[in-house]
C-alpha cells in the first residue's frame, strides 16, 4: 500500500508518519513538505514540495490513499498568500487525486470550519451548519476548503473522502503562541471553555480512518469531552493562570508582531486572540462509534494532564550539564578506532518534565551534540528525561530499556549502541581512580538527586 502525506513535517504530520511507518501493510510512504520530517524509516521518501506546485501530482501515481495535512494555521502571512497555500494548495492536491484516481482522501479540517462564532448548538455535531467567518482567515479557509470538498465529492463519488474536524491540538511541537505559553506552564484565561484534543489522539483517528473497511466517508468531530474553563484546567493541572481582559487581549493582539520580531513568541495572526467569546462545544460520538476512536485525552483535563506529564518545559539542568560534558569530552578525546568511519545523525527525544530534543551527530567517529531536531535523522531515540537520569545514577540498567519499552528506537539501530556507549563511558569514568573519577562520581550523585519541580514563567 502506498500512502502520500502532505505536511508530513508538521506537528500532526510527524505523529501520522510515525504510525504509518509502523504498519506492515504500508510498503511506500511519501511525505510532501517544505522541510524534511524529523524521523527516519526505510519506507519513507521525503520530497521537498509546495502544495501549490502542480508538479506534485507526479508523486500521487499509484497511491492508495492521500492524507492532506499541509495547512498554515496561525502563521502571520498576507491574506492572499494565506489563502493561496490553504485553499489553492488543497485544490491542487485534489486535482492530483483526481488525475491519478486515488481511491481514498483523508483531510484534517478543524472545528473552526463551523465558524468560531456565537449561536452554535451545544454540542456541535457533524450536521451542524458551517458558517463563513471572513474576518478570521483560518476559519474562512477551513470553511472554503470544505465547500470545495462538497463539490469535489459530488463530481468524484469514486473517491472516499474523510473529513476529520479536530478541536485545538495540544501536544509537543506546538509552534504557535498557545504552545509558547504552555511550554512556560502558563494558561491564558478565556471567556469560554477551550475545545481541546490531544494531538496523538488525532493521529490515531487518522489511522483508524485509513484502515476502516468499508472506507470511512463524511465528517467526524474529534474533541475531548467535558470542556472546562481555563481556571478549572489550571487548578486541575498545576498550570499558572494568566488573567486577561478584552482590553488586555486587544493590546496583546497589537503587540504580537513586535514580540514575534524580537523572537519572544512565534509569529501569529492577531485574529486568534479575538476568538474567545464564542462557545464551541463539540460532540465526538460519531468518531467513537464508527471509527472506534478511544482517545487517551478523554476529557479536557485529561488532555492538559497529558501535556504536563509528557511535554517538556524547561530542560533539567542536570541533563544540560551531562550532555555538555559529553560534548566537551568528545572534542578532547580521539575517536575510537572502531568508530572512525561511522557517520550517523541521531534525534534524541527526552520526554516529560525536564526533557528536550538534541541532535547527536557522529562524523568519522567524532561526536557533536547540538540543540533541536535534525531534519532528517538517521535514527530517533525516545525516552523520558527521568529515565536517562535514572540510568546515569545507576537506578536503572540501560540494557533493559528497550526490552521494557522505556527506550523507543526508530531508524538505524546503531543509534542505541551509540547512546549505550555514552552511558558506559560515563560509568567507566566514575569507577576510575584519582581526581577525575572523584569528580565524575560526585557528578553522578548530583544526576541522581531528585528533580526540582518545573518553574513557571
Amino acid at each position: 500500500m502506498k500512502v502520500v502525506v502532505t505536511g508530513g513535517s508538521g506537528q500532526l504530520g510527524t505523529l501520522v508518519l510515525r504510525r504509518l511507518l509502523g504498519l506492515r501493510k504500508i510498503k511506500q510512504l511519501v511525505s510532501l513538505d517544505l522541510r524534511p520530517p524529523a524521523l527516519a524509516g526505510r519506507k519513507l521518501t521525503a520530497i521537498h514540495a509546495d502544495v501549490r506546485d502542480p508538479a506534485i501530482a507526479a508523486h500521487f501515481a499509484g497511491a492508495d490513499a492521500v492524507i492532506h495535512l499541509a495547512f498554515v494555521v496561525t502563521g502571520l502571512l498576507p491574506r492572499p498568500q494565506f489563502d493561496a497555500i490553504n485553499i489553492g494548495g488543497t485544490d491542487n492536491v485534489l486535482a492530483a487525486v483526481a488525475a491519478h484516481q486515488v481511491p481514498r482522501f483523508i483531510y484534517t479540517s478543524s472545528i473552526a470550519a463551523y465558524g468560531v462564532v456565537s449561536g452554535h448548538p451545544d454540542p456541535i455535531v457533524e450536521t451542524t451548519p458551517r458558517r463563513y467567518q471572513p474576518e478570521f482567515a483560518y476559519s474562512a479557509c477551513k470553511y472554503t476548503v470544505e465547500e470545495h470538498l462538497d463539490a469535489f465529492e459530488a463530481a468524484h463519488p469514486e473517491v472516499a473522502i474523510t473529513r476529520l474536524r479536530p478541536a485545538i491540538l495540544v501536544g509537543n511541537h506546538m509552534e504557535h503562541v498557545l504552545g509558547d505559553m504552555l511550554r512556560r506552564r502558563v494558561l491564558v484565561d478565556s471567556e469560554t471553555p477551550m475545545p481541546l484534543v490531544w494531538d496523538e489522539d488525532v493521529a490515531d483517528a487518522i489511522i483508524l480512518a485509513l484502515q476502516a473497511a468499508p472506507a470511512a466517508r463524511g465528517a467526524f468531530n474529534l474533541g475531548a469531552r467535558e470542556p472546562a474553563s481555563s481556571a478549572e484546567l489550571a487548578r486541575a493541572t498545576g498550570l499558572r493562570l494568566l488573567r486577561s481582559s478584552p482590553l488586555g487581549r486587544a493590546i496583546a493582539a497589537r503587540a504580537l508582531p513586535l514580540l514575534a520580531r524580537l523572537g519572544v513568541i512565534h509569529a501569529a495572526d492577531p485574529a486568534w486572540l479575538k476568538q474567545t467569546a464564542a462557545r464551541m462545544v463539540m460532540a465526538s460520538d460519531k468518531a467513537r462509534a464508527e471509527l472506534g476512536w478511544r482517545p487517551r485525552g478523554d476529557t479536557a483535563v485529561d488532555v492538559l494532564r497529558l501535556y504536563v506529564s509528557e511535554v517538556p518545559g524547561r530542560e533539567d539542568p542536570r541533563i544540560t550539564a551531562f550532555l555538555g560534558m559529553v560534548k566537551l569530552a568528545a572534542r578532547r578525546m580521539p575517536a575510537p578506532p572502531e568508530a572512525r568511519h561511522m557517520n550517523l545523525t541521531i534525534h534524541l527525544v527526552l520526554t516529560g518534565p525536564g526533557g528536550g530534543e538534541r541532535t547527536l551527530r557522529l562524523r568519522d567517529g567524532r561526536l557533536d551534540i547540538t540543540r533541536g531536531a535534525p531534519r532528517p535523522p538517521d535514527s530517533t531515540l525516545t525516552l523520558r528525561a527521568q529515565t536517562l537520569l535514572d540510568v546515569l545514577a545507576g537506578r536503572t540498567d540501560f540494557g533493559t530499556l528497550q526490552l521494557t519499552g522505556a527506550l523507543r528506537v526508530e531508524g538505524d539501530p546503531a543509534a542505541q549502541m551509540m547512546l549505550g556507549a555514552i552511558v558506559t563511558g560515563f560509568k567507566t569514568q566514575a569507577r576510575a581512580r584519582g581526581l577525575r573519577g572523584q569528580i565524575t562520581r560526585a557528578f553522578g550523585k548530583w544526576l541522581g538527586a531528585h528533580a526540582q519541580p518545573e518553574r513557571t514563567a
